[in-house]
């Protein structure tokens, strides 16, 4: 099995669909697979009450390319790139097919450019903690009965979180009273 890490390079909102086909997107040949672990990812509740926290990957890159993925680069494809909250996207290669293993978005990148470590390791977090970040309102005056699938996509409308990566199921399930209208951020 082996795994292809890309990064939307040119991506300008979250909310959009990421495009992930420039050649310099796939950095799977930088993901460092000697010493260190190149790729590790949590997600899903560590027990049973409380919430259940935002997905979680760390890519730890080769060592020496922090001058490559450096936010000053000078590099001709990543000039002006390097950013927080762009798209990352990990699938695994197996039996002929890729199998998505984890979308999120880079939320801070760590460079250690000195003589013995030369790291750059990206830190991220998939869209819970995105929409976490969301401050969503009710509208008081607002009666209307709708289902819990509903609901979901009208919570999701107001975050801004694009219809094309939902799903949702929209049978069975409770009905619910006055569901969330907007948001800000």
């Amino acid at each position: 099995m082996t795994f292809e890490v890309c990064v939307d390079w040119d991506a300008t909102n979250w909310a959009d669909e990421p495009d992930f086909s420039e050649f310099y997107d796939n950095i799977s040949d930088d993901v460092d697979t000697g010493g260190v672990v190149g790729l590790s990812w949590e997600r899903g509740k560590q027990k049973e009450e409380g919430n259940a926290p935002a997905a979680t990957l760390t890519v730890n890159l080769r060592k020496g390319l922090c001058q490559k993925y450096s936010p000053f680069t000078t590099d001709a494809d990543l000039t002006g790139k390097i950013r927080p909250w762009l798209p990352i996207r990990v699938r695994a290669y197996h039996l002929g097919g890729y199998i998505a293993e984890y979308f999120g978005f880079i939320e801070r990148m760590s460079f250690d450019p000195s003589l013995g470590a030369q790291s750059v390791s990206f830190y991220c977090t998939d869209g819970t903690d995105l929409l976490a970040r969301q401050l969503i309102t009710q509208d008081p005056t607002s009666k209307e009965i709708c289902s819990d699938g509903q609901a979901m996509h009208k919570i999701l409308d107001a975050a801004g979180w694009s219809r094309d990566r939902r799903s949702i199921d929209m049978d069975g399930g409770d009905d619910l009273l006055a569901y969330p209208t907007s948001s800000s951020y």
